[in-house]
């Protein structure tokens, strides 16, 4: 029997008469402009509802009792059951038990995980009731003192005694028990979570270790640990990303699975020694946070368009950007829209970031000799319809993706390069031939990502000449449209900016283009003949979004860099 579906939060507030059914479609229509964000905490910030409509609403949902743990006491013998720790990092309070039952509050349903784990700590049998967040954190003060929030509140409650520094030949189990370190090195990711950062920096300074959290591709310092507990940390991140932790003198790299505030994190972690120690990156990808094609942020033109062009038979799509441009996100996103059960897709990636069910993905290993174009030949012989290959950077992976192309494959790849055009002339480069360029290649797609302007304090201004020109827009061109600025609130962290898009410029092969490629014409020309066929450049889909209300002048400025205006 199948399992029931759950009523949706949004279906039972309209029922609870908390919202009606025109708020409810509003606020939908801005979640999918902010993917991610779940439906009860946009209508909390909205104030549309308050924490005890959506609590009540929780509790109905999941079929759980909704109470109230602020009037009263529970008894000590009660509080006991639970440490200290275990109640923080859940926020969870027990509230009464009865032999091995154990009933505890917190604010939301607990994941299955979550309870297993609980279960196993506390050896009880558990029953979850619901309360507001507010009893949440106030009980956490009155029965186990403040909750930690903070770095500082942290670090607050270490001292040299509580921190095990690796030296030399210590044990890996040294390091592993150092309790205070595992609950520093946790908040600090656990935090980068929160805000959404894609990227944790720890780096070594002189006088300090530089924490810093890269959130919509901008870099923010955070709060500082003392330099003293840099060996520690360092050693603790590297034991968890199964790196050699006695190894100082070399670059490592490693992998942290993780489950933070309820989602599933694969951590891709580098190691680079430097001057006052190792620099490490640590790369946050959430497994089940893989988009589709419709929230890449494509203007309604070129988003038929990437879909005509991805169901062809055969021929190469490539997508090229700098590092960080989101290429591996949108190719995931076109094999999310073809993954079918008729469908057989091979990828070689170094490394897999987001796992495809269904698909299968193969890791790059160079050291065994598992390279990109070791595996295309092989994966040729499991007669796939579709080929993923992570990076075209070498003449041997370029011509193995033209060959398989040209024997009735469609191959996805990227390539480094500043615009799509650029891409033609870089495989020439590559010394690939170029009949086997031009007959291969079906489009080129280049892109960059750009924040969106918080939708809840951007302000609308009249932009001057100065910044129309950067741009290359007069201003009858603006006549109609609303053009938004930055402002800075709580809800985006006073950035002015919450989340990134995509800008796009997809040019399509066509016999003149192939033509010039086979003759192996300047980019300037072939990019000339683009414009010609139809292409967007990254600039003018920039200039779309500005016009749109979604992104800044000043944003697509400094994405842009107006490199491509020249064509």
């Amino acid at each position: 029997m199948m399992a029931k579906k759950k009523k949706l939060i949004g279906k039972i507030l309209v029922e609870m008469k908390a919202i009606d059914d025109k708020q409810l479609s509003e606020m939908l229509e801005y979640q999918k402009q902010n993917p991610g964000q779940k439906i009860g905490e946009i209508l909390l910030e909205n104030k549309l509802i308050d924490e005890k409509q959506l609590t009540g609403a929780l509790a109905k949902q999941s079929g759980l009792k909704f109470v109230s743990i602020s009037r009263g006491t529970i008894p000590d013998n009660v509080i006991e059951t639970v440490p200290k720790n275990v109640a923080v990092e859940n926020k969870i309070i027990p509230v009464k038990k009865k032999g091995r039952k154990l009933t505890i509050a917190s604010n939301a349903p607990l994941d299955i995980f979550t309870l297993d784990n609980l279960k196993f700590i506390l050896n009880a049998e558990l029953e979850c009731v619901l309360v507001t967040k507010e009893e949440i954190m106030q009980g956490l003060t009155k029965y186990y003192g403040s909750a930690i929030k903070d770095m500082s509140v942290i670090l607050g409650h270490m001292d040299e005694g509580d921190v095990a520094v690796r030296e030399e030949g210590d044990t890996e189990e040294k390091v592993e028990d150092d309790a205070p370190i595992i609950r520093l090195v946790t908040h600090i990711i656990s935090e980068a979570v929160k805000m959404q950062a894609s990227d944790i920096h720890v780096e070594p300074m002189t006088d300090k270790l530089r924490i810093r959290y890269r959130v919509d591709g901008v870099c923010t310092e955070m709060e500082s640990p003392p330099k003293r507990l840099q060996s520690s940390i360092l050693s603790r991140l590297k034991l968890m990303a199964g790196m050699n932790i006695a190894e100082k003198r070399l670059p490592q790299d490693g992998r942290i699975p993780l489950k933070v505030t309820g989602k599933e994190l694969d951590i891709r972690v580098a190691a680079l020694p430097a001057t006052h120690g190792e620099s490490i990156v640590m790369r946050l990808l959430e497994k089940e946070a893989l988009v589709t094609l419709e929230e890449l942020g494509f203007h309604e033109s070129d988003h038929q368009r990437f879909k005509t062009i991805i169901k062809k038979p055969n021929g190469i799509f490539l997508v090229t950007g700098p590092t960080g441009s989101g290429k591996t996100t949108t190719l995931s996103a076109a094999l999310k829209e073809l993954n079918k059960p008729n469908v057989k897709i091979i990828t070689a990636e170094n490394p897999v970031e987001y796992i495809l069910p269904g698909v299968n993905q193969c890791h790059v290993r160079t050291e065994i000799g598992f390279t990109f174009s070791t595996i295309i030949r092989a994966m040729l012989r499991q007669a796939p319809q579709i080929i993923l290959i992570g990076e075209i950077r070498d003449m041997e992976t370029a011509e193995a993706a033209t060959q398989a192309a040209l024997t009735g494959h469609l191959v996805f790849s990227t390539l480094h390069t500043n615009d799509a055009p650029s891409a033609i002339t870089r495989l020439l480069d590559m010394n690939v031939k170029p009949f086997l360029v031009a007959a291969s290649i079906q489009a080129i797609m280049a892109q960059r990502l750009v924040r969106m302007l918080c939708p809840k304090c951007k302000e609308e201004y009249e932009p001057d000449d100065f910044e129309l020109a950067a741009i290359g827009v007069e201003r009858k061109d603006i006549k109609e449209h609303s053009i938004y600025k930055p402002v800075g609130c709580k809800d985006c962290g006073n950035k002015g900016y919450k989340g990134r898009k995509g800008i796009f410029e997809l040019m399509e092969m066509n016999s003149t283009i192939r033509e010039l490629t086979f003759n192996k014409e300047p980019t300037l020309k072939i990019a000339e003949q683009a414009r010609i066929g139809g292409m967007t450049t990254l600039i003018e889909d920039g200039i779309r979004k500005i016009m749109a209300g979604t992104t800044s002048i000043e944003e697509i400025i400094k994405i842009t860099h107006r490199q491509d205006l020249t064509y």
